[in-house]
């Protein structure tokens, strides 16, 4: 895939120097008046000053504009339309889930069905939660549980949708259960531009390693990397990393790459979550003479914690020597690395995620 960040600026967009600009309306100015002397002190500096600044709003405005019509730096409702070019759609997140308790107030001679679909509510009446599935409370029972989906795209939420607003012909109250999770944000602008690029290998049935890759990011918001192998003939092996990874991702992804209009015939995929390698690093930092240490160690957990997520990809190494980069920052002279002895080498079916980080000042 092309690296955006490689491309040129964008011929079209204009400088916003105030001195140059400045110095074009003297020069205009002059042009007209070829014996006006341009004095900081003249009664037209001003104006030409204000005339200058304005130039620049312009400018900026015009800038702004522009952008909108280059994938690479199109954003929000721009890029929106961009995708709709690539019949690619900004994916909306998935909707975090609890499991909730359902207590009726007293048993009942026979079965009770909480039915799905049943409305749930905070104290505020601002967050709304559905049932998703129906809860069954058996006879002389007083308990039930089921899934409930809170209907809002975050990662996570502890708001406490605990108010039924649904009529039912009984008394039951609801309680969360660790709180709403695995869920996922609404897609971000360099998430979407990046799927509307590989999405041009999905306009065929999957096949390609590219077109498989497009449609199992296609499939859910949450999943962070993809790697296709095809370790065996007629066989793909599909192999994804998400933080978030559960039961409803797994059945996403089976669901789009096993759609008949998608893989070919010839195919069998087989469907896997990777292995998470952990990534501990121990180290101590030699700082320069007359530096802020504290300020120092911070920008250096902060570099490596930034550059380690960098590298938090599929089938991606992790050697010693990126990471002795990651914490040389400004005010280090030596990185001593006491952990790992030796590189990360990460396999097609390994991730490398960061754990623990100890780092100190030697």
């Amino acid at each position: 895939m092309i690296d955006i960040s490689s491309l040129p600026t964008p011929a079209v967009l204009q400088t916003l120097d105030f001195e140059e600009i400045k110095q074009e309306i003297i020069s205009t100015v002059q042009s007209v008046k070829p014996d006006w002397e341009a004095l900081e002190s003249d009664d037209y500096m001003p104006l030409i000053e204000a005339n200058a600044y304005r130039e620049i709003h312009l400018r900026k405005k015009f800038n702004s504009l522009a952008l909108a019509f280059f994938i690479a730096t199109a954003t929000g409702d721009d890029l929106d339309n961009w995708g709709a070019l690539f019949d690619c759609v900004r994916l909306q997140g998935e909707h975090p889930y609890d499991t909730y308790t359902f207590t009726l107030s007293e048993a009942q001679v026979g079965d009770i069905t909480i039915s799905s679909g049943l409305v749930l509510s905070d104290d505020e009446s601002i967050y709304e939660a559905t049932l998703q599935e129906d809860v069954i409370i058996s006879a002389g029972e007083l308990e039930g549980s089921g899934k409930v989906e809170l209907q809002l795209s975050a990662s996570s939420s502890d708001v406490q949708t605990v108010n039924i607003t649904t009529p039912l012909p009984y008394v039951v109250t609801a309680a969360s259960g660790d709180g709403f999770k695995n869920g996922s944000e609404v897609e971000s602008d360099e998430e979407f531009r990046a799927r509307i690029f590989i999405s041009m290998a999905d306009k065929s049935t999957a096949g390609a390693s590219e077109t498989y890759e497009s449609f199992t990011y296609s499939s859910d918001e949450r999943i962070s990397d993809v790697n296709i192998e095809r370790l065996e003939a007629g066989t793909v092996h599909v192999f994804y990393y998400s933080k978030d990874a559960d039961a409803t991702m797994q059945e996403n992804i089976n669901s789009s790459l096993n759609d008949k209009q998608i893989r070919p015939l010839s195919d069998t995929v087989i469907i896997d979550h990777v292995e998470v390698i952990n990534i501990d690093v121990t180290a101590s930092l030699v700082l320069e003479e007359n530096v802020l240490s504290n300020e120092v160690l911070s920008n250096a957990i902060a570099s490596l914690k930034a550059g380690l997520k960098t590298l938090e990809k599929i089938k991606e190494d992790i050697t010693l020597s990126e990471i002795n980069d990651f914490l040389k920052v400004a005010g280090v002279k030596e990185v001593i690395i006491s952990g790992p002895n030796e590189n990360y080498v990460i396999s097609y079916n390994q991730i490398g995620v960061q754990n623990e980080l100890n780092i100190t000042i030697a």
